[in-house]
């Protein structure tokens, strides 16, 4: 059972609030320092077991995760490796990628993927 705390919340309401960008756990605990550091971690987990948020990938050695909202399963993204920005791709050009992919390699998708590169601001 999973119970909701204010704990809980902040972290919710974190990734909620910050949608565009993936973040570690040690950066989330590092941004509310009135949630101690083991329960941020635990707390992730239960998101990502929930779907409110979900892990997009690694940076480096660590996990990392996004907000999921209602409108991402499905979709892949591209998130700008410098800055962190993270944009949802629409679900036309997912579906010409994993057509794409399918029919070069016979892979399927099995769940959204995110793609890195950078953003034209840090393109600059």
């Amino acid at each position: 059972m999973s119970y909701n705390t204010k704990q809980k919340a902040a972290v919710a309401s974190f990734f909620k609030n910050h949608q565009e960008r993936c973040f570690a756990p040690d950066d989330v605990a590092s941004a509310l320092p009135d949630v101690p550091r083991s329960t941020v971690y635990r707390l992730i987990s239960h998101l990502a077991e929930d779907g409110t948020i979900r892990k997009t990938g690694t940076d480096g050695r660590k996990s990392v995760y996004q907000y999921q909202g209602a409108e991402c399963p499905g979709h892949m993204h591209i998130r700008c490796k410098c800055c962190g920005k993270t944009e949802h791709l629409d679900a036309a050009s997912t579906k010409d990628i994993e057509r794409i992919v399918e029919s070069s390699s016979g892979f399927v998708a099995l769940e959204s993927t995110v793609f890195e590169g950078l953003c034209k601001e840090c393109r600059k």
